[in-house]
């Protein structure tokens, strides 16, 4: 083994001078840049130093286009479909003014939302408030189109008819329509 020792010195000599060297050329003021190896026409060297500059600059697509894709507003709620909240709006309203209330509806805490100048008196939502959190069957349907037909309605303006005219079924909101007689 003493034969070796000298053998053994030479490559660890060697490697304490490459990390030497390799340690000076970083601790220099300027660190080494790459070098324009030449003017290519895919590229431009007139940048500082020899950078090279491409020629085309990728943009990443415009995400405005691509929205988040809105809950669907369905006629039928599905079996399990808990009422939690109600969407009274006006009958003149046009049905995409009537989707964007439904879906505003959605985003919020308020069980009895009117829109499209329709108020609801304080009787009613009291009368539907024994509806809220139930399972919707087609006699859930009919005993909230009868509350809001007899609570909304009076002998001076009566209410020709009120309909559902939607439901968003992963948030429990149900849109009726209310069209008073001209």
């Amino acid at each position: 083994m003493i034969k070796n020792r000298p053998f053994v010195k030479f490559p660890v000599f060697r490697l304490t001078a490459v990390l030497l060297g390799s340690a000076a050329l970083l601790s220099a003021e300027e660190p080494a840049l790459p070098q324009a190896l030449g003017a290519s026409p895919s590229f431009h060297s007139d940048g500082p130093r020899g950078f090279l500059k491409p020629s085309k600059s990728i943009k990443p697509p415009v995400s405005g286009t691509t929205a988040a894709v809105a809950p669907s507003i369905v006629q039928a709620p599905t079996a399990e479909t808990r009422l939690r909240r109600l969407v009274v709006v006006s009958g003149s309203m046009t049905p995409e003014a009537i989707r964007e209330a439904i879906l505003a509806c959605g985003q919020t805490r308020t069980p009895v939302t009117t829109v499209g100048g329709v108020s609801a008196p304080a009787p009613v939502l009291s009368d539907l408030a024994g509806l809220f959190g139930s399972t919707v069957t087609e006699d859930t349907q009919k005993k909230v189109l009868e509350t809001v037909r007899k609570g909304m309605g009076s002998s001076t303006k009566p209410l020709k008819r009120v309909e559902v005219v939607g439901w968003l079924p992963s948030e429990g909101v149900m849109a009726v329509a209310v069209y008073p007689e001209s």
